[in-house]
């Protein structure tokens, strides 16, 4: 762990050290938790073992032709080679795997240990995920998650105890749901997407944070989007946070404008990482996204895995510093970003994100006679997660009327696993929409390696103007 810290005040008091060394200072430091943690996995993991065997690390880490010279991790690497990259006995992969296959054991300690966070991933890289942290890991994503609520509160002032909300799919092995579960209800609710089967709406969510009135919102991009136009469009909503907390894909700045304007002055804070790695990213007081380059070597990598200048866009690759039960190294995630060029106006050391490349187009919506409904992609999340046999899934709306599901079914699914997702994804949408389903045996990513498991391919602004002028 991060210079021997396992408790959350020990990390965040060494994350907040860090923001306030020098560059100098903080690529020397930089180099030495690079340094102990490829020793602790050389030491620990059979994988790493034999990956780095007659490569001294110091070696390794003054040579970038050595270091480039490394193959990349991703989810599919991982998966492959769980028990040899394993630090821990007590995790073999059929155990793990045996666990998060059953739903029904969300609520339920792996192993009958409280020792260890045992989740899996949704999929959005197109290949699954499972992942194991200890107590002192959790300790780090904790931590990091503190370091951007200082931020936040040093941006708001909340009147009276703090409140904070998180719409987020529940009941399932995901690593929000299980992370939140347990704080006071009095302070903070998880809001589901999903209630008796059915999505839940726009209007039901928007009553629960009037009754909340939580200060502070935690949610996916599409969700926000979907707030923001039930507010433009209905002014007496009287819910009033003071930060809304973007997770997932990033934001325009034309829909952090129209925030605002909705929600009276509401400050938006970006929130960036993956059950896989932790956060790697979080937006400061004065508005700038920050690296979490103390907790991990970021790599900005071009097409051929060169580094690229700052204010070019690249694919990221991350080395962790803190997680010791199953270490990552040069692992690829997908997604792409670039490094900006001027440091921020908070003084903090940590460099600033230029750009990280994201998609708002997961909002998806279902006609209502002439109205449109929204429905965020986190329904389609937990819907897939109660659906017997599916492995990975692709849901398309090519338009209001329109969608098409690809499903990758799991061994001994059944024959009839289409006909059961298309009885539960068909009512989500209502009368009059088509949806097809496709059952195949791999779903292929995008040539980015990104991807989408909820995409929508059509305009509903179009779309509305479209159906007032038959009206």
């Amino acid at each position: 762990m991060i210079a021997g810290q396992s408790s959350i005040l020990g990390v965040y008091n060494f994350l907040e050290e860090n923001e306030r060394l020098t560059e100098q200072q903080l690529a020397t430091r930089q180099r030495h938790l690079l340094h102990t943690q490829l020793e602790y996995a050389r030491s620990r993991s059979p994988y790493f073992s034999n990956l780095l065997r007659g490569v001294p690390t110091g070696e390794l880490l003054s040579s970038p032709d050595r270091w480039h010279g490394l193959p990349f991790m991703d989810k599919a690497v991982l998966l492959e080679n769980f028990d040899v990259v394993r630090t821990r006995p007590d995790i073999p992969h059929q155990a793990v795997s045996t666990y998060l296959d059953d739903r029904s054991r969300a609520d339920e300690p792996f192993n009958d240990s409280d020792d260890l966070l045992v989740v899996s991933t949704a999929g959005t890289s197109g290949k699954p995920g499972h992942f194991v942290y200890d107590r002192a890991e959790q300790a780090h994503i904790r931590a990091q998650y503190f370091r951007l609520m200082r931020a936040v509160l040093a941006a708001v002032r909340p009147d009276g105890p703090l409140r904070s909300a998180a719409i987020i799919v529940t009941g399932a092995h995901m690593i929000g749901y299980k992370m939140q579960r347990h704080l006071p209800p009095e302070y903070f609710q998880m809001i589901p997407v999903l209630r008796d089967g059915r999505p839940v709406t726009v209007e039901e969510t928007a009553a629960s944070l009037e009754e909340f009135a939580p200060h502070i919102l935690t949610c996916f991009g599409s969700t926000l989007r979907m707030l923001i136009e039930y507010k433009e469009a209905n002014p007496g909503f009287s819910w009033r946070p003071l930060a809304l907390i973007n997770t997932g894909a990033t934001l325009d700045k034309d829909l952090v404008s129209r925030a605002a304007a909705a929600f009276d002055g509401v400050r938006v804070f970006d929130l960036y990482g993956s059950t896989d790695t932790g956060y790697l990213a979080w937006t400061c007081e004065q508005g700038s996204m920050h690296l979490n380059t103390d907790c991990a070597l970021i790599e900005v990598l071009d097409e051929q895995g060169r580094p690229v200048p700052a204010g070019q866009v690249g694919s990221i690759v991350i080395s962790s510093f803190w997680h010791r039960t199953l270490p990552i190294v040069r692992y690829r995630l997908g997604d792409l970003i670039s490094l900006g060029k001027d440091p921020c106006a908070c003084g903090r050391s940590l460099p600033v994100v230029g750009e990280l490349l994201g998609r708002e187009n997961t909002l998806l919506y279902r006609r209502s006679g002439r109205d449109l409904h929204p429905v965020p992609q986190g329904v389609f999340m937990e819907l897939f997660e109660n659906i017997a046999g599916v492995k990975r899934f692709r849901l398309v709306q090519e338009a209001v009327d329109r969608v098409s599901v690809l499903v990758e079914p799991l061994p001994g699914a059944g024959v009839d696993v289409g006909d059961r997702v298309t009885h539960r994804v068909a009512p989500v949408f209502g009368e009059g929409c088509s949806v097809e389903v496709s059952v195949v045996d791999t779903i292929p990513a995008s040539p980015s390696g990104k991807f989408l498991p909820v995409e929508r391919r059509f305009d509903p602004a179009t779309t509305r103007t479209s159906a007032a002028g038959t009206a």
